[in-house]
């Protein structure tokens, strides 16, 4: 989403203005924003928007990340899917003379704060190239991709899923790839019969469930978007020959459209 200057500035006067608590807001169809009341019982540790607020005329809803977080929660990712509509998230975090990041904000009225602000974001974010994203956990990541050329190339729609940032270390329970695929009815095929097309799910880093996926593309080159952070604007979505990672597949699934 493009922000006009304005909004953008009133965004992260409000952000500054409420911190440590979280701030929250819309932005409507005309791209203005205008500030929500955060009524939640800890304003600090989350956010929680009035149950008589009409989504009708909203095009995003925005909050504040006050511990400097610039990925959403799984909680931030289960209030997207149940809301329908854009989801943006301002990064917020205290500056400190001796710390990592040493400069001050200001905002284009003049006011200076000791707090670093970061540039909002917004998802879903499926409008972007396969090839060359920067990694956002839960944003532009290995599912995100994944579902994304499900969508444009095949039209299929994978579900929408909520996971923490090391879902498969936190709650393995949640089996990400393999519960979707399952439920979807994908048939898990043998590794010498893949094709273009397919899915290949990985257990990477001694995770005991697929904890990353790909799409294998033609001349066995692997789609896919890892990272070892949860927000790396340096580590993009690439192709790999999957020769590479033949030790870590788990599993490679089809979709049953395709096996019919």
């Amino acid at each position: 989403m493009k922000l006009h200057r304005k909004g953008l500035a009133a965004i992260r006067r409000h952000a500054v203005a409420e911190w440590p608590r979280e701030s929250v807001g819309v932005i409507d169809d005309l791209g203005r924003y205008r500030i929500v009341p955060n009524i939640a019982a800890d304003p600090e540790a989350g956010f929680e928007l009035p149950a008589d607020l009409y989504l009708w005329d909203v095009a995003a809803i925005v909050h504040s990340h006050p511990n400097g977080a610039e990925f959403p929660s799984r909680t931030d990712m289960e209030s997207q899917i149940a809301a329908g509509v854009l989801y943006g998230i301002v990064p917020v975090s205290k500056w400190f003379a001796d710390g990592p990041c040493r400069g001050r904000w200001a905002d284009p009225y003049g006011s200076v704060s000791n707090l670093i602000v970061g540039e909002p974001f917004f998802w879903p974010d499926t409008g972007r190239p396969y090839l060359g994203r920067p990694y956002r956990h839960g944003v532009t990541d290995c599912y995100t991709l994944l579902r994304d050329w499900y969508r444009r190339e095949r039209g299929l729609e994978l579900p929408a899923v909520a996971y923490d940032w090391r879902w498969d270390e936190s709650d393995a329970e949640l089996d990400l790839y393999t519960s979707w695929r399952r439920r979807l009815d994908w048939a898990e095929i043998d590794p010498a019969e893949a094709q273009p097309g397919d899915a290949v799910l990985f257990r990477m880093a001694g995770s005991e469930v697929a904890n990353h996926a790909g799409v294998l593309l033609e001349g066995g080159l692997l789609l896919h978007h890892p990272s070892p952070k949860p927000y790396d604007p340096t580590c993009l979505s690439r192709r790999t020959p999957l020769g590479r990672l033949t030790r870590y597949v788990a599993e490679v699934v089809r979709p049953p459209e395709i096996v019919s």
